[in-house]
């Protein structure tokens, strides 16, 4: 909880200086975006949104909520459910110089995570006997943690309201390293976005 408290001061302290940035250039159009990653839904249940606030010379600060978050997509496919819950904040710089806001971009990006994953590793096997046997092999673990990494991607603006961006990103752990029930987890933390949004 001390974590996500810290963080909290973080975001909103990034949100503070992002609109005091705009406010100071009353050339620049005040506008938003909202936005959503569909693949995390659909790969590891996660649901996730983002505000983007979109600063002058094509850069924005972005801060989201994960909830059922999971560590990358370790175990997506056993996940039995998630009280994780993730906060991540990013500085995007988007390369166009005639594009606004969209295109490129990079970011470098801190996330703090709390909260247990279950997993449901069981199988089912067959003795000599041709009988079935199933053995239910149900673990919990703590993926909760500090990370700091880096992403790329592409935006398109459709409509100049809707966007669809495709990017990838990779986080290390800094302090403790998630483990699951064989260690295998590790600091590398890599994941993939789809994401939908409003621009407003």
């Amino acid at each position: 909880m001390k974590k996500i408290l810290i963080l909290s001061l973080l975001l909103f302290t990034a949100i503070t200086v992002a609109q005091d940035t705009v406010t100071e250039n009353e050339d620049l159009k005040r506008t938003n975006e909202i936005t959503t990653n569909l693949l995390d839904l659909v790969i590891a249940g996660s649901f996730n949104v983002n505000y983007e606030r979109l600063l002058p010379s094509n850069q924005s600060i972005l801060v989201g909520v994960t909830a059922f978050d999971t560590y990358g997509y370790y175990d997506a496919g056993y996940l039995e459910e998630s009280s994780a819950i993730s906060l991540r904040a990013a500085y995007l710089i988007y390369f166009s110089k005639v594009k606004d806001h969209y295109g490129f971009y990079f970011y470098p990006a801190l996330k703090a995570r709390t909260g247990d994953v279950t997993v449901d590793d069981g199988f089912y096997s067959y003795d000599n006997n041709g009988d079935l046997i199933s053995r239910d092999n149900t673990y919990k673990y703590d993926i909760g943690g500090f990370s700091a990494g880096f992403g790329l991607g592409h935006k398109w603006l459709f409509a100049d309201k809707f966007s669809l961006s495709l990017n990838g990103e990779i986080f290390r752990a800094l302090g403790n390293v998630p483990e699951d029930k064989y260690g295998d987890l590790g600091a590398v933390e890599p994941r993939f976005g789809v994401n939908f949004g409003y621009r407003f």
